[in-house]
């Protein structure tokens, strides 16, 4: 293992670095050893949406999502910060309509879509966790749980959510370590260390032979690899380029406040990272960073990244300001 500083992201106006961030992050490989740490792997961290494929799994491990015949595309918008195009409104209002229910059982609340200006009045189905509510919503009536509060803590849904965080990530998460998301919905804070080894986890059981969380762990990486517009958007997110790049060789997941986590299998690392100061241009550019320096991804994808990750600064009439690079 190495220990290194914290990643540094510099923002240059002309020749001087007008800001500067600081990123801690873990790389772990699939048996949860340690490959290299930058800055402090015990920072508590709230995983925000980050963790998404990580509280899919009770959806899939419970039977509930093939029980409701919730599809591939379905379970990848279980995992997704969408911009709420339609590509991701309408599929979200399909299955809730399958369950008997629409977008006022969504807990979630509104915001205006991240893509295209809305032509209608924004709802729920718009908000970027939408389909993971609907996903929280699916595990309500398989368990026979009430749908209204779905999202309170002590909720069935979510007391078996946090029961698979604690066993994939080795930490005892509980409502009380929990915050409350951008969605409402838990969000249980954790070391850094702790966030990359649940998604070691993830990549090891998603090589196992056999056992429901091994498959859901599979269905998941697939699902999200196979349809990454849906995770993100058709434009502008770069979950969506990174992944589409890639291939299906690479998942990887955003989360509000700098958070960032990425699964290799082909490389066998995993991820976690989080940016000091909370700001989204320098995880993106770290996670640049940690691929380029630790050789985790080929020319095609880092040509496809650099744009989004590492973008030349431009003011409104086109001329050049200033640049982000990596340290």
């Amino acid at each position: 293992m190495t220990h290194n500083p914290p990643l540094t992201v510099d923002v240059t106006r002309g020749s001087a670095v007008e800001s500067r961030h600081r990123v801690n992050a873990v790389l772990m490989d699939g048996r949860g050893n340690i490959k290299a740490v930058y800055g402090d792997a015990q920072r508590l961290t709230f995983p925000r949406s980050s963790l998404k494929p990580l509280q899919t799994i009770a959806l899939l491990e419970s039977g509930a999502a093939d029980a409701f015949a919730v599809s591939e595309n379905e379970i990848a918008l279980a995992s997704a910060s969408h911009n709420g195009e339609a590509i991701h409104t309408v599929p979200v209002k399909s299955w809730l309509a399958r369950l008997g229910l629409d977008e006022t059982a969504l807990e979630c609340g509104g915001h205006a879509p991240y893509g295209a200006p809305c032509q209608l009045p924004f709802s729920a189905l718009h908000n970027n966790c939408s389909g993971k509510h609907t996903g929280m919503l699916t595990l309500a009536l398989f368990l026979k749980a009430p749908i209204v509060g779905y999202t309170n803590p002590e909720h069935p849904v979510q007391q078996m959510i946090l029961s698979t965080l604690t066993e994939m990530c080795g930490a005892k998460l509980t409502p009380a370590c929990c915050g409350i998301d951008g969605c409402s919905a838990p969000n249980p804070a954790m070391p850094l260390e702790n966030l990359a080894r649940g998604f070691s986890a993830f990549m090891q059981q998603q090589n196992s032979p056999s056992g429901k969380r091994g498959d859901a762990c599979r269905r998941i990486f697939q699902a999200m690899a196979r349809h990454p517009d849906l995770v993100g958007g058709t434009e502008g997110r770069l979950d969506t380029v990174l992944m589409r790049a890639a291939q299906g060789k690479i998942v990887s997941k955003t989360g509000a406040e700098g958070t960032y986590i990425a699964i290799l299998p082909e490389h066998d690392t995993v991820l976690a990272l989080k940016t000091e100061d909370g700001a989204a241009r320098a995880g993106q550019a770290a996670l640049y960073g940690l691929f380029e320096k630790h050789k985790l991804a080929d020319s095609a994808v880092l040509d496809a990244m650099r744009p989004l990750a590492l973008p030349v600064l431009k003011n409104w009439r086109g001329l050049e300001t200033g640049r982000t690079n990596v340290l």
